[in-house]
């Protein structure tokens, strides 16, 4: 790496502008010419960049003994491929020799990215305590290291933390903040901050604040390191598409889902493949095409099977059912359904476990049990509520209203009812959905 590109990248993830770096003594242009390599600085210059980035000049200039923190870069590298990879164990041991060898000679950088790569090992075990101690531990040496850039991402780390709790309203200013460090840090090619914007139109989407999330899908799908990144340009057009499918704009959801597959299939990304597989099912049940549905969903259902994917799986089980229910395979969707549940249930995920009580209350309908039904609509709109899943609450509350009033429980009846209409002046609804995620 040239002295021009680390003085720029220490500059960016310091969230200094050229002018700020200069201050009085040097000017924007020198700077970017210093950034470019086509000047070379005197000692003294060096020695005032050095202090204003908060560095050395050996640093700088690569000469800091550096076998000790090239073996650093090159471990946070692997750790990093093997995060992507989902072998987590393998990370964890790459980790440990980092986190030793930047306590050993007190590398600041090093020690803050091997808590943001914990954090992500811990969030993708569920293990969200442990995650959100990990991300507030980098997000606090961030700051102590005027790293702009890490502090987003350890940001970033803690809203995705609140959006795999489903506590969307907690994840969305968690977004917005992450967004606004990772826009200060001057990192424009970072694909972080895409997957902030896609985070949050996600959470924005499960809130049923439609038009804010499909402006941010699309900021996303067209930044420039979406068109080098196919995997977040399949992700940022699957939230596109997202979007119009519950809006009932299908044939443009499915436009924008098939483009989104083609560019999973790419990058052989596998996990996304698999859900934007589950959503063109939705898209196809929604349609009235139930049993092509089916081949989408099962396909999915497969694919989630060889990941060992148990909250996929949990998602498209409850998916399968309640297009069995459709077809009037009752014993075949309250099987999936059922399954469902149990798998939920055992994740914690209390939002998945209300999806599969939707399910499992229409069963109950068609089989003439409507006071069970009424207590599984009862538990999910008080799961869609904690949750401020504002769509979910709108049809939900309906269906539930209506069924107690036909049964002359008036009182109940009307208050999930006026429920019901209160939140769908805040948002269209729409059947169940799989959001895109990351990872």
């Amino acid at each position: 790496m040239s002295l021009g590109h680390r003085i720029r990248q220490l500059r960016q993830t310091r969230g200094l502008t050229q002018s700020q770096l200069g201050g009085q003594e040097l000017s924007k242009s020198f700077i970017s010419l210093l950034e470019k390599d086509r000047t070379k600085p005197s000692l003294d210059t060096l020695l005032l960049i050095a202090q204003r980035l908060g560095t050395s000049v050996d640093a700088l200039l690569g000469q800091n003994g550096d076998i000790p923190a090239a073996v650093c870069q090159g471990l946070l590298s692997l750790s990093r491929e093997a995060i992507e990879d989902r072998q987590h164990e393998v990370a964890q041991r790459y980790l440990g020799v980092v986190e030793f060898v930047a306590a050993r000679y007190g590398f600041g950088e090093p020690a803050t990215e091997t808590l943001l790569q914990q954090g992500q090992i811990e969030v993708d075990k569920r293990s969200f305590e442990a995650a959100w101690i990990k991300s507030d531990a980098a997000y606090h040496a961030a700051e102590t290291q005027t790293d702009e850039w890490r502090a987003g991402r350890a940001v970033l780390l803690m809203a995705w933390i609140k959006h795999r709790q489903r506590e969307f309203s907690a994840a969305v200013p968690l977004f917005e903040k992450a967004l606004s460090r990772l826009r200060r840090a001057k990192a424009g090619r970072d694909p972080a901050r895409i997957e902030a914007l896609i985070g949050m139109g996600s959470a924005l989407t499960h809130m049923g604040k439609y038009a804010a999330a499909i402006r941010r899908y699309k900021e996303a799908a067209q930044s420039d390191v979406a068109q080098h990144n196919l995997k977040l340009r399949g992700q940022a057009l699957w939230g596109v598409g997202w979007v119009e499918r519950k809006l009932g704009k299908f044939d443009i959801a499915k436009e924008f889902l098939a483009s989104a597959k083609d560019a999973f299939e790419q990058a052989e990304d596998l996990r996304n493949l698999m859900r934007v597989l589950h959503n063109l099912g939705q898209l196809l049940h929604e349609q009235g095409r139930s049993r092509e549905a089916l081949r989408y969903l099962h396909h999915a259902l497969r694919v989630a099977d060889r990941m060992d994917s148990a909250f996929d799986r949990a998602a498209t089980l409850t998916e399968i059912g309640r297009v069995n229910v459709s077809l009037g395979n009752l014993e075949d969707a309250d099987h999936f359904a059922t399954t469902a549940l149990q798998q939920a249930v055992a994740l914690n995920d209390a939002v998945e476990a209300a999806e599969a009580k939707t399910v499992l209350a229409e069963i109950r309908i068609r089989r003439s049990d409507v006071p069970g039904a009424i207590e599984l609509l009862k538990e999910a709109v008080a799961t869609f509520r904690e949750r401020k899943m504002t769509g979910k609450v709108a049809v939900v509350a309906r269906e539930l209203g209506l069924m107690l009033r036909s049964r002359g429980a008036h009182a109940q009846a009307s208050e999930y009812l006026v429920l019901s209409l209160e939140h769908s002046k805040s948002a269209e609804h729409a059947p169940r959905e799989t959001a895109p995620v990351r990872g």
